[in-house]
């Protein structure tokens, strides 16, 4: 069973880089680690965020358990007790009236029904129309103008289109956007095969970073731990502090044909041989390794051959 300073090592994080990530104090995870205290809900939600794993996976002494009795069945019990004796004290004029109408009718009716000599009234026995006295007459065979009404077309559907889904894997690649940042537009700070990622057969990738902004321009403070996704299924391999990538990640597809590399990352938020699915958290956005800031260095291999991710990211907000 893995505890909270194990899965903070195969992140490569000291105290103080997860106490900057998730604002809790670096003194309060580590009397945590060593069974000083508890972390709150609060506390557990913020750290499980930063190595992007779901609160329910942070083991013992690490959930915040409660031993406060369970008080709602009590609360609800009384006040269903408290509501029917109420209920007679808070009748409105209206319901008052209604009911003292409902009495007076079945005293009126009772009255009737007992009544030795009672006669219907003309008011109750009416004769039923004579065909003269039938107020229109119906044809034998409706026409089309009776119809048309009837059959008039219906106003064309507009079809619903299908949403594209966010990621999928086809003949092409991997399509999908590995930076998913909250606020700002994703740009590409160096295209393919150019730069640093000459030549394209080795080192072809693009460099994405987030603009702020507006401007077109990549800005650190903007870019900084922006969430770097998976964007098809597969295994991890995870190489920490590696030249010149960095901190470095690769998502093997399981048709064992496709891969993705993301360089560069301040932080990785899986492990090893770990399974993802497409759109899963991998890492946050740094600049380990030969970077001159923080972005992503994003690669897409078919087999040996080294692909043009440009047309695949797919980024919503993207400006190359």
């Amino acid at each position: 069973m893995q505890t909270l300073r194990s899965i903070r090592r195969t992140r490569d994080l000291t105290f103080v880089d997860l106490a900057l990530l998730s604002g809790i104090p670096a003194r309060a995870i580590a009397e945590a680690e060593y069974g000083l205290r508890r972390l709150s809900n609060h506390e557990v939600e913020a750290i499980a965020l930063v190595l992007g794993l779901s609160p329910t996976t942070l083991f013992p002494p690490f959930q915040q358990r409660s031993s406060s009795p369970n008080l709602t069945p009590l609360i609800l019990t009384a006040g269903l007790a408290t509501s029917l004796a109420l209920s007679p004290l808070v009748m409105t004029e209206w319901q008052r009236a209604q009911q003292q109408l409902l009495s007076t009718t079945i005293h009126h009716v009772g009255e009737a029904l007992n009544a030795p000599d009672r006669q219907p009234t003309p008011d109750i026995i009416r004769p039923l129309p004579t065909a003269p006295q039938a107020a229109r007459s119906i044809p034998a065979t409706p026409t089309a103008d009776a119809l048309a009404p009837l059959v008039a077309p219906l106003p064309p559907r507009t079809p619903t289109p299908i949403p594209t889904p966010s990621f999928y894997l086809d003949e092409a690649g991997p399509h999908g956007c590995p930076v998913q940042p909250t606020t700002g537009q994703v740009v590409i700070t160096q295209g393919y095969g150019v730069g640093t990622h000459a030549p394209a057969h080795v080192w072809g990738a693009v460099d994405l970073a987030v603009d702020g902004n507006g401007d077109g321009i990549a800005e650190p403070g903007s870019s900084w731990y922006t969430p770097i996704v998976a964007t098809h299924n597969g295994v991890v391999r995870v190489t920490l502090d590696s030249y010149p990538a960095g901190h470095h990640v690769w998502v093997m597809a399981p048709d064992g044909i496709w891969r993705t590399g993301y360089a560069h990352l301040a932080v990785v938020t899986v492990i090893d041989g770990q399974y993802v699915q497409a759109g899963d958290v991998i890492g946050l956005m740094g600049n380990t390794g030969f970077a001159s800031g923080p972005h992503l260095d994003y690669q897409v291999w078919r087999g040996d051959e080294n692909i043009d991710p440009t047309t695949l990211v797919g980024c919503s907000t993207i400006k190359p």
